[in-house]
């Protein structure tokens, strides 16, 4: 079945400037989060994947749009999926919505490049990888309508209220 994944984290104090606004590059941390979270439920922690003999996965393009201002102690829902898979990298997306209000902060996007360990040169992704990811590949439309339920849910929860 396709599904996004789904997790939630708090603007911390080192995340906000001196109004308690979220700073732009406290972004990359709830998408690095939202990712490292996605890939353990995959089945691929990053444990695992950086020993892989044979390939590197770095990034090649991040890129944030904002929306609207996330504050100190707001919790955020992070809806993790997959529009592009190629044959040498994949694209993943991270929506972030305010948890109790629903509304789009910010999205991110990610271009991971799979290359080989000694010279850096692109090579295909591995089947594993493929296999692991195929379950979140769809598109925003249907990852931002199935991640709904499961927002609430988690905005229902007494740690997130």
């Amino acid at each position: 079945m396709q599904q996004p994944h789904v997790c939630a984290e708090r603007i911390r104090w080192a995340d906000v400037d001196l109004v308690g606004i979220a700073r732009f590059s406290a972004f990359t941390r709830f998408v690095e989060h939202a990712e490292q979270e996605w890939l353990r439920e995959a089945g691929l922690p990053y444990g695992e994947i950086f020993m892989a003999p044979d390939i590197w996965m770095p990034r090649r393009h991040l890129a944030l749009e904002y929306f609207a201002p996330a504050r100190i102690d707001e919790a955020l829902a992070m809806v993790t999926f997959v529009p592009r898979v190629g044959e040498t990298s994949l694209t993943f997306q991270v929506d972030l919505f305010g948890l109790a209000t629903g509304d789009l902060k910010v999205t991110a996007t990610v271009v991971i490049v799979c290359v080989t360990r000694d010279a850096f040169v692109k090579r295909p992704l591995p089947a594993m990888i493929r296999e692991a990811v195929a379950p979140y590949v769809m598109d925003q439309e249907t990852a931002r309508a199935a991640s709904a339920p499961m927002r609430r849910e988690l905005a229902d929860l007494a740690i997130f209220r």
